[in-house]
């Protein structure tokens, strides 16, 4: 038969939810910081590396091969861009111009390797017309030699531009290129917003092994506890912290903050004032202020024996947690 136990109740203040958001702000702004700091390093060491510079090496090879680009002082640049500044080449002039850098790239075979590049660029040119109905070109050349409409004859132009760099964009070395090193910076400007997080939501606590604080929770003077009133034990401070990670961060970064805001929705609405992460492992964020919060119910009857002169002895003690202004808790 079971000796019956008696139950102590702990009362601790719950912490406001301005407390809160600003313990959170702290944190997170500390973990982008650490995060752009971080970045910014990468990035350079990234500019540095063999593999990003033989991804650009091809890009950049591919692009001025293609006649769309011409060298730049760092980087190739648009041959559009450079002709439609270039002040001293009238409209008509520069029309010429993108119309034979145009014709020069379509007849290339590495670009076009399953079709005819130019048989493309004529069809395109042999549908071209003026809101009338009025074609633009007979047989691929002029047929509107007005001077009224060079304007005109100049955006088709630049128009046909961009349909060129679409091609460009597509050619298999090219398209290859591009995506690793679009890959490569989105995992690292991802990666190194992310690494920061454990180091401020869940190292830095568990320095902290009875009050489980962050810097920012240090700061306002609130503190973790479990339902049982006592410090949040190391197992539930790591599942509590990766249903955070995984569930309120990483999650809403692909389903639109959604989690994110139910959880905040929780904390600000609900009887309890648990967030999310909170409800889910049961633990509470209480004012620290002049209350201690016990590692386990060993050190709250060797509190007791010091500030009280009790003797504790018989096993019937067990601490349970109460939190004032809402006994639900």
């Amino acid at each position: 038969m079971k000796e019956d136990r008696k139950t102590v109740e702990l009362y601790y203040e719950r912490a406001g939810n301005g407390k809160r958001l600003s313990s959170l702000l702290f944190d997170t702004f500390c973990s982008f910081f650490l995060g752009f700091v971080l970045l910014t390093l990468v990035l350079f060491l990234l500019e540095k590396s063999p593999v990003v510079e033989s991804r650009f090496a091809i890009r950049d090879t591919l692009a001025l091969q293609s006649g769309l680009y011409v060298e730049g002082e760092s980087k190739p640049v648009r041959y559009r861009d450079e002709v439609l500044e270039e002040e001293t080449l009238s409209v008509d002039e520069k029309s010429q111009l993108l119309d034979d850098r145009l014709v020069a790239f379509y007849a290339m075979p590495s670009f076009f390797p399953e079709e005819d590049g130019l048989e493309i660029y004529f069809e395109y040119k042999e549908k071209a017309a003026l809101e009338n109905g009025e074609k633009l070109f007979e047989e691929g050349r002029r047929r509107l030699v007005n001077d009224d409409y060079d304007q005109t004859y100049l955006d088709f132009y630049s128009e046909s531009f961009d349909i060129a760099l679409g091609y460009l964009f597509q050619n298999s070395q090219y398209s290859s290129a591009s995506r690793e090193l679009i890959l490569i910076y989105t995992f690292s400007i991802v990666g190194n917003f992310l690494f920061p997080i454990p180091i401020f939501f869940l190292i830095v606590p568990l320095c902290f092994s009875r009050t489980r604080q962050t810097f920012g929770m240090r700061l306002t003077r609130i503190a973790l506890i479990s339902a049982d009133g006592l410090s949040v034990r190391t197992g539930k401070l790591v599942g509590r912290f990766f249903f955070l990670f995984f569930v309120e961060v990483v999650l809403s970064l692909v389903a639109f903050l959604i989690p994110f805001a139910v959880s905040i929705g929780m904390m600000a609405l609900s009887k309890s004032h648990q967030s999310l992460h909170d409800y889910v492992f049961n633990t509470y964020v209480i004012v620290l202020d002049k209350n201690t919060i016990f590692k386990d119910v060993a050190e709250y009857r060797l509190s007791l024996k010091k500030d009280e002169g009790l003797t504790l002895e018989d096993e019937k003690y067990r601490p349970v947690s109460g939190v004032d202004q809402d006994p639900q808790l």
